[in-house]
């Protein structure tokens, strides 16, 4: 009894080598046809090598890099790809002498990398294009980008770049969609949530975009551009208390951005608070001297406080940057008889006249 048992092992044994010689030898000459690019040879043997030996990652990857790959099949590609580092994930390809792991993911990066060239080069063409050709060169540019989110669906880069072809086709469906799906892959990427409160607040769906914009701003508190789309959103909606809050923010991050005070300045005005006015743009002729509305935006809190003589100063100050400003003169106009000066009020109003006032 014992013997059988000694002959059956040993049969099944030789078995095994038999079993296995023969996928080597398959995959050998699968190695061989591949090596003088005679793919469809190669691919009847890497099959064959995987119906004897089901359990070789190497015949799996190579169906997946010669065969599957060159023929476009990227979803077929993954598949077995997948299975490859399934079965043996420190495996090293023979042909290469790299691990599995390694390997599949220069295969994938390069195909992901060859869709995604193509697909920014239709949307380059596509924003200098009009009319017809601007359509074909987006919808050619999904198609890429769709092709390379199969090849690798955890690149973000892809969904962002399909978000803004979706945008230049005005197809609000597939904005939202794409923003989910890419936001299911990296719920906690700011630059994306802040991409997506644009998107919503170009729109006007100014409630999506505050929604947006403020779980961004939860990753990236200090975001002077979150912040600044967030008041923007706010101001939409006429919460002007939003907005301020908003802007507030962003300048703490941003204290040199021009813009963002001369927004906030813009809002204090609204709310009538001219003290708080003045010092905002106070702020934007402090980092630029010369900036204009700056200037004007003092001139109108100091008017605003009934400030005349100082409202007269900045005015003229402006004046001096855009002595032509129809704006501008009748401003002084105002001015001037506010200040008790009705003589020099008529010639400010005749040089408005001289320009169309």
């Amino acid at each position: 009894m014992k013997l059988f048992n000694i002959y059956k092992l040993i049969l099944l044994f030789i078995i095994t080598i038999m079993l296995t010689n023969c996928a080597t030898e398959e995959l050998s000459s699968a190695r061989l046809y591949i090596k003088e690019e005679r793919f469809n040879e190669a691919e009847k043997f890497i099959l064959s090598a995987i119906e004897v030996s089901p359990e070789e990652p190497e015949a799996y990857f190579l169906l997946g890099k010669y065969i599957y790959a060159k023929n476009e099949e990227y979803q077929k590609m993954n598949g077995v790809f997948n299975k490859a580092i399934e079965l043996n994930p420190k495996f090293k390809v023979t042909s290469i002498g790299k691990s599995i792991i390694e390997e599949v993911d220069n295969e994938r990066t390069k195909h992901w990398i060859r869709l995604f060239n193509i697909g920014s080069d239709n949307y380059n063409a596509a924003i200098q294009s009009t009319d017809e050709d601007r359509e074909k060169n987006f919808k050619a540019a999904v198609v890429a980008f769709n092709i390379a989110k199969t090849i690798k669906p955890d690149e973000i880069l892809t969904y962002k770049n399909l978000v803004f072809c979706h945008i230049g086709l005005n197809n609000k469906d597939m904005i939202e969609k794409t923003l989910n799906e890419a936001m299911e892959k990296n719920p906690e990427d700011p630059a994306l949530l802040f991409e997506a409160g644009k998107v919503f607040l170009d729109n006007k769906d100014y409630e999506t975009a505050i929604k947006y914009l403020e779980k961004g701003l939860k990753f990236d508190p200090g975001s002077p551009i979150g912040a600044s789309r967030l008041a923007d959103a706010f101001y939409q909606t006429g919460d002007i208390d939003g907005a301020i809050f908003a802007y507030t923010k962003a300048i703490r991050s941003a204290p040199k951005a021009t813009d963002l005070h001369f927004n906030l300045g813009v809002l204090y005005g609204q709310i009538q608070d001219f003290e708080m006015m003045k010092i905002q743009f106070q702020k934007v002729i402090n980092l630029d001297p010369n900036d204009l509305m700056g200037l004007i935006g003092i001139a109108e809190a100091y008017e605003g406080m009934e400030r005349w003589k100082d409202a007269e100063i900045y005015y003229l100050q402006a004046i001096e940057n855009d002595s032509e400003n129809v704006y501008l003169l009748k401003a002084m106009i105002r001015v001037t008889m506010r200040l008790g000066r009705p003589e020099e009020a008529k010639e400010w109003l005749a040089k408005s006249k001289e320009f169309g006032g």
